[in-house]
């Protein structure tokens, strides 16, 4: 299943590949086109499919993945085929694994099933950010692939939303002095995008103040007014729940008497709303307050 994050990366590969030469050992000495990837005859869809030299020679097949996909190897090999079926070249293909969430035991590079005479034998190779230093993908790569700097592995000794503060700073300084605005803006939201992979939302808004043209973004607007609002939300909902124990303590000590510090603890440890609403209706017929918290 496509996530917004693995769609973030696909146009930036088909459209800048040479950018990602370096980090996803792409062919560099051949002319490169994006090929048609609507495999639509076998029901497939890949990601991005890059196709090297005039005539063509061959196909590297890249595929992003965010999240858990069990039948993932089958998929590659069905895209590998399907593209070989059609061009008649070599097909290479690459998985891009964002984040250890999409990770599994089956993800081996290998995919082998059936015995001879009927062995099949598919090799595919695995990149998984989070293994890959940030220094590689900030220096070594060009700059369509810098937004990927945002889920490779940090320097030690920084907390993470630090270190990440960081590397946004420096694909912003990068992206300023080798692009158009408009391109810095596409480059820094899809940035911001895959930065919300591994930080929270608030963290993720920390990271990005100070970059002036993420202004321009609305996945940021949306994301900072989301924020806020569920902000609200949250600190309004804290304070009924708070105004709820205190309401039951005071009517609990006049209906039931004193209450030892255990079960005071007991009753302030509530967060359901509805379970305090539950015990202010029964405070008045409750014999004790064990009685009352035993209220479901």
């Amino acid at each position: 299943m496509a996530h917004t994050f693995d769609a973030t990366l696909k146009d930036i590969v088909a459209q800048h590949p040479a950018d990602f030469a370096g980090v996803f050992g792409l062919p560099t000495n051949v002319p490169t086109t994006a090929l048609n990837v609507d495999l639509s005859t076998i029901s497939a869809a890949t990601d991005v499919a890059l196709g090297f030299g005039k005539p063509l020679c061959e196909i590297v097949d890249v595929n992003v993945q965010s999240g858990p996909d069990p039948g993932l190897p089958g998929r590659l090999h069905l895209y590998n085929a399907a593209l070989h079926s059609r061009y008649d070249v070599a097909v290479r293909s690459i998985l891009v694994l964002l984040r250890p969430k999409a990770d599994s035991a089956n993800l081996t590079g290998k995919l082998v099933y059936g015995a001879r005479p009927a062995l099949v034998e598919f090799q595919y190779q695995v990149i998984r950010l989070w293994q890959e230093p940030v220094d590689d993908y900030l220096s070594s790569c060009g700059l369509a692939a810098l937004p990927l700097a945002t889920l490779c592995k940090m320097p030690t000794g920084q907390s993470l939303p630090d270190a990440l503060r960081e590397v946004v700073h420096e694909i912003d300084r990068r992206l300023k002095l080798g692009l158009e605005h408009a391109e810095v803006v596409k480059l820094m939201t899809a940035a911001y995008i895959l930065t919300g992979l591994r930080v929270t939302k608030h963290s993720l808004a920390t990271i990005y103040r100070g970059i002036g043209l993420m202004q321009e973004s609305t996945a940021f607007d949306e994301a900072t007014e989301e924020g806020e609002i569920r902000g609200e939300i949250r600190g309004e909902i804290r304070g009924e729940i708070k105004g709820r124990r205190m309401l039951l303590l005071r009517l609990g000590r006049k209906q039931l008497g004193s209450l030892d510090a255990m079960t005071e603890a007991e009753l302030t440890a509530i967060e359901d709303l509805d379970r305090l609403d539950r015990l202010g209706d029964a405070i008045f017929t409750a014999k004790s307050w064990q009685e009352l918290l035993e209220t479901a």
